[in-house]
């Protein structure tokens, strides 16, 4: 049996249709941007903490002769407490009530808890219990970019004692070149584009708990730098 339809039923059915395709279309611009990569991207991907964001535990409850366990369990819940922060900082992006000056600082405050958290994350996995040797290729790349291991460690000292916050080693792949930089907080002194590959947290929740004087406390993390972690870091990010 044909069905014949009408000029006019068409023409309504056509807005109908136009109505509906501009709705969804709205639906669309109006919805917010998604925030987190797909669970196969990312250099951290198969990996508890900034990524998933979730918490890594501590890859070490305790550094003999470097930071003591309650030194340790003291800085990782700090680092709880920012991953948690970020957490709801970008739930609360995802929300629909959020005015223009709530907005504005809830984006600063992920920014800072999202570097706070990853910055720790390389903080923790970077340190080791023992003394490791650079791979050949690490020192060959200090002596390029930074001059000798010895006169790193003399200026990355200084940078340490000079931020407030962060001392970090790291890679910027727009210049090929290693860099030492500072921070003066989770958001300040962001060296942009770079990939950092020694992390160096100098805030006193770091080791205030073990040393009195911030001088012991560097002098020693340089002697527990996890060297094969630092490796991987640059193999994952250099343009070879």
């Amino acid at each position: 049996m044909t069905t014949i339809f009408s000029r006019r039923r068409f023409l309504g059915s056509a807005a109908l249709l136009a109505g509906g395709l501009v709705v969804e279309r709205a639906a669309h611009a109006a919805a917010p941007p998604k925030e987190s990569g797909l669970s196969s991207e990312g250099l951290l991907v198969g990996h508890p903490g900034f990524q998933p964001r979730s918490v890594m535990p501590l890859p070490h409850e305790e550094l003999p002769g470097f930071l003591s366990r309650e030194q340790l369990a003291r800085h990782h819940d700090d680092y709880a407490r920012v991953v948690e922060q970020l957490k709801a900082t970008e739930a609360a992006l995802h929300g629909d009530n959020a005015n223009d000056g709530h907005y504005a600082e809830l984006r600063r405050t992920q920014v800072a808890a999202a570097n706070s958290m990853l910055l720790h994350e390389l903080y923790f996995g970077g340190l080791s219990s023992e003394k490791v040797s650079p791979p050949r290729h690490i020192e060959g790349n200090m002596t390029e970019h930074m001059g000798s291991l010895g006169s790193w460690r003399a200026d990355f000292t200084r940078c340490a004692l000079a931020a407030k916050v962060w001392a970090t080693l790291v890679y910027d792949p727009y210049d090929d070149r290693w860099h030492n930089a500072i921070m003066d907080s989770d958001n300040d002194g962001v060296w942009v584009g770079a990939n950092p590959l020694v992390v160096c947290d100098v805030a006193e929740h770091a080791f205030s708990k073990d040393y009195p004087r911030r001088e012991d406390y560097v002098a020693k993390f340089l002697d527990h730098i996890d060297w094969a972690e630092i490796s991987g870091r640059y193999r994952a990010v250099d343009r070879m």
